[in-house]
């Protein structure tokens, strides 16, 4: 098989060219990623490069050619060189000398097939060279490929133990490639049997791969399946409702929502402040992240679908805009009544969209009408802030100030 350059722009676009010319003729090769997605007439967007030269000459060859290269992972053979801002990672051939499941210890070789049989999947094993000539070492990753067929280079026990991520990498690729394909028998009772390695693996790997998972248009039956095999409940046992995420997955199609991890996420799990705040710290999620889902784990408003304008926007303001959207569109996904998951969806994009109003008064204004500073301030701008909200926010500055000469009467 072949690939024809003029039809793949990444293959020659300016920086591919240089980077591969800069190398040695035959040294070279595009790899992993970036040829599995070409072939599959998916969006490429990494490009890797994989060669027999060994770092050091790696950077010698890109300093020939005026390449900057970053040495982002030169103890794994690892150089990144940078063409017009765009990054292309060239990694030496290697194989594997040591391995404990989290990390190998490794050796530089030469030999193409070498590097391939240390790879993960086979169709990650697959190389090209600059004229679009396809290279399957392993003699199955473009049968594999074509089928859409995901499985392990070898064995897969012996392939997964090298490093456990590979079990979310493997569920992750079924989710994007191959959500709706026959799974390989082999490679999933591989991660089956050795799902406990997966609480070897740092919080960061882990949380990055499930959001990998969560962002593929249609990972519902690729988590159901992690759920059936004992799976999801080490990684995720606060959100192991795969229902939920099918729920969440048909409402999108329905109406439209682009594909969000962390709302998917919220559908799989209970709306429990002390659970979510412990997938918070175990998986370590960003601080946004974790603020997000803490915040629709806790909010306590009584949200309704026939609420009036004013409680519903009073609703927002206690909430916050995202978290409103957050509650109204998992309550949309839950609801078997159409028409109302159709109404809660019309609020959720509302509330989204709403400018939370700017409380009209300072401290300066309450100064001039002879307030001071401190205690009877702070009580006094409460006062007249809880008004501003129970008026549906339409109280302004001239009005506010009408109440406070009321309140300072009493």
């Amino acid at each position: 098989m072949k690939l024809n350059p003029g039809q793949h722009g990444w293959m020659t676009s300016n920086g591919a060219l240089a980077v591969m010319a800069a190398l040695p003729e035959g040294t070279a090769r595009f790899v992993g990623g970036c040829v599995r997605n070409a072939i599959l007439n998916e969006p490429v967007g990494d490009i890797d490069i994989a060669t027999q030269l060994a770092p050091k000459a790696v950077q010698a060859a890109l300093k020939s050619a005026g390449i900057k290269s970053v040495p982002t992972g030169i103890e794994h053979g690892t150089i990144t060189a940078v063409v017009d801002g765009q990054p292309f990672e060239i990694t030496s051939l290697r194989k594997d000398v040591e391995t404990d499941g989290r990390r190998a210890v490794i050796a530089f070789t030469d030999d193409w097939a070498e590097d391939a049989i240390r790879r993960d999947f086979t169709v990650n094993a697959l190389y090209a060279d600059a004229d679009g000539n396809i290279y399957d070492p392993t003699g199955e990753g473009l049968d594999d490929i074509k089928s859409r067929r995901f499985r392990f280079v070898g064995n897969g026990d012996e392939r997964v133990r090298e490093d456990y991520l590979r079990i979310l990498r493997y569920f992750r690729f079924l989710a994007w490639y191959a959500a709706d394909q026959k799974i390989d028998a082999e490679a999933l009772r591989a991660c089956r049997e050795n799902r406990a390695g997966l609480k070897s693996l740092s919080a960061e790997r882990v949380w990055s791969e499930i959001k990998k998972i969560l962002r593929a248009p249609e990972p519902a039956r690729v988590v159901q399946i992690m759920l059936t095999n004992d799976i999801l409940q080490i990684i995720l046992p606060e959100a192991s409702n795969a229902e939920g995420l099918s729920l969440m997955q048909a409402l999108e199609n329905q109406v439209g929502l682009a594909a969000d991890p962390l709302l998917r996420l919220m559908a799989m799990s209970g709306r429990d402040e002390f659970a979510m705040a412990g997938l918070a710290k175990r998986l370590k999620l960003a601080n946004l992240e974790k603020a997000r889902i803490l915040s629709w784990a806790g909010n306590q408003v009584a949200f309704a679908p026939d609420m009036g304008e004013r409680s519903f926007k009073q609703g927002i303001y206690a909430s916050t805009p995202q978290t409103a959207y957050d509650r109204m569109v998992v309550r949309a996904a839950g609801q078997t009544d159409p028409i109302i998951a159709a109404t809660w969806v019309k609020k959720a994009k509302w509330a989204l969209d709403w400018s939370i109003p700017e409380f009209p008064l300072k401290g300066r204004d309450l100064q001039k009408a002879g307030i001071n500073d401190g205690p009877e301030m702070g009580k006094v701008l409460r006062a007249l802030k809880e008004l501003w909200i129970r008026s549906g926010f339409e109280a302004d500055k001239e009005k506010l100030l009408v109440a406070l000469g009321m309140i300072q009467l009493k």
